[in-house]
C-alpha cells in the first residue's frame, strides 16, 4: 500500500486546509490594532527570554519552526521533513501525535519519521535523539525541562490489532530505560512534565486532533509516574490552548468557558454561555484569552472576573509568549503580531503565519 505523506504536521490535521501556515508576504499593518509597531530591529544579543512556538506549513512535504519572543524578535525557521504515515491496517484507526516538544531552553522537533532534533533560542540546531518511526510505524515524544529524559509512545501497524508502546529513557545515549504500561481502552502520547512526573494526551485514535488544542486531545490529560507508569492526577475536559504550569482553558458543551488545574479545580466564567470557539490560558493563569465572542479576541482576569476585548480577528490562531504577551496569528494582518495584553498595544513579526503550539519554557 503506497504511503499516505501527511499535509500537515500532525497537530494541524484538523484546522481547515490546514490554514495560512505558509509564509506571508510583508503588506503592511493590515486590519489590526492601530497602535502597532513594525517589525523590531534586529540586535547584535540573541534573545533569551521565553517564547512562543510557530508552526508553518513550509511545501507539500515539509514544515517549518519558529521561536517568537515578546519582542517581535524570533529564531528560525528551521524546516524539517513531514512524517510519512501508510494506512493503517483493517479494522485500525490512524493516532496521529504531535511533532514538537518544548524543555526549558529548547524547542525539539521531528525531522521525518525518525529523528529529533532541536532549535535553541539563539538559533543553534542540531540533532538530540532518534524514536522509532517508518510508513508503518509513528512515535510522539516529550523531552523533559532539563533536556536529560524523554518520553516516547510508538504505535506500531505491522500487526493488527496495532500494537503500541510507552517508555522514558535517557536522551543521551538511551540509558536508565523504563517500559510503561500502556493503558487499557484507551490512546495515550507524551506531551511535556509536571513536577518531575510525565504528562500525556489522552483520546481515541478516531476522533484524535482536535482544532482548539495542540496536543490533538479532546478528552484531556493524565500525570504518571515517570517511573512506574502510576496514575498521579488528571485534568479531565476538552483543553483548548497549550498546557500551562497552571493548567488549562476547557471549552465545555455548553459553551461555557472553564479553567482547570492539575489538582481538579475548576472556574467558570460568569454570565450565560457564549460562542467560545478557543481559548488559552496564561502561564501563571491569571489570564484567559478566548475567541471570537462579536469577532473579538478577549480576555478573561481571572483576578476580578472582569472580560475585555483585546483586537478584532478573524479567528484567528494565538497563544501566549510570557503572562503579559500573547502571539497572534491572524490571517487578514498576514502576519503574526506580539500583543501587550496590559495596554493593547502590539508589534508585528516579520514571519509567515502559522499556528502556535507550545512555549519555551516548556515545564507545565
Amino acid at each position: 500500500m503506497k504511503g499516505l505523506r501527511l499535509i500537515c504536521v500532525a497537530v494541524l490535521l484538523v484546522v481547515a486546509a490546514c490554514g495560512p501556515f505558509g509564509g506571508a508576504p510583508d503588506r503592511g499593518q493590515g486590519a489590526g490594532t492601530g497602535t502597532a509597531r513594525g517589525p523590531a530591529p534586529a540586535p547584535s544579543a540573541p534573545p533569551t527570554g521565553p517564547a512562543a512556538v510557530l508552526v508553518q506549513l513550509a511545501s507539500a512535504s515539509t514544515y517549518a519552526v519558529s521561536l517568537v519572543f515578546d519582542d517581535g524578535r524570533f529564531t528560525g525557521p528551521a524546516t524539517a521533513r513531514l512524517r510519512t504515515v501508510a494506512p493503517p491496517l483493517v479494522g485500525a484507526a490512524a493516532t496521529v501525535m504531535p511533532v514538537f516538544s518544548t524543555s526549558d531552553s529548547r524547542l525539539y522537533y521531528l525531522d521525518g519519521d525518525t529523528e529529533v532534533r532541536f532549535l535553541e533560542r539563539d538559533g543553534t540546531q542540531g540533532s538530540a535523539v532518534r524514536v522509532p518511526g517508518g510508513a508503518r510505524q509513528q512515535s510522539g515524544f516529550a523531552v523533559s525541562p532539563d533536556d536529560r529524559r524523554i518520553a516516547v509512545a510508538t504505535v506500531d501497524y505491522s500487526s493488527s490489532p496495532a500494537a503500541t508502546r510507552l517508555y522514558v529513557e535517557d536522551v543521551a545515549g538511551g540509558g536508565n530505560h523504563v517500559e510503561l504500561p500502556f493503558p487499557v481502552a484507551a490512546a495515550v502520547w507524551p506531551i511535556g512534565w509536571h513536577d518531575e512526573e510525565l504528562v500525556v494526551a489522552v483520546g481515541s485514535p478516531p476522533v484524535q486532533s482536535v482544532a482548539g488544542n495542540p496536543y490533538g486531545t479532546f478528552a484531556g490529560y493524565q500525570v504518571i509516574d515517570a517511573n512506574t507508569g502510576s496514575r498521579l492526577a488528571t485534568v479531565a475536559c476538552n483543553p483548548a490552548g497549550a498546557l500551562t504550569p497552571a493548567g488549562t482553558a476547557c471549552l465545555m458543551g455548553d459553551t461555557r468557558l472553564r479553567v482547570q488545574d492539575f489538582a481538579g479545580r475548576t472556574r467558570s466564567l460568569d454570565g450565560p454561555p457564549m460562542a467560545v470557539v478557543s481559548a488559552a490560558e496564561a502561564p501563571d493563569g491569571a489570564r484567559v484569552a478566548f475567541c471570537c465572542v462579536g469577532g473579538e479576541l478577549q480576555l478573561w482576569d481571572l483576578g476580578d472576573g472582569a472580560v475585555s476585548g483585546l483586537v478584532s480577528v478573524d479567528r484567528p490562531d494565538y497563544g501566549w509568549i510570557d503572562p503579559t504577551h500573547l502571539l497572534v496569528s491572524d490571517g487578514p494582518a498576514l502576519r503574526p503580531r506580539v500583543m501587550d495584553v496590559t495596554n493593547g498595544s502590539s508589534l508585528w513579526v516579520a514571519a509567515g503565519l502559522g499556528r502556535v503550539v507550545a512555549r519555551v519554557p516548556g515545564r507545565f
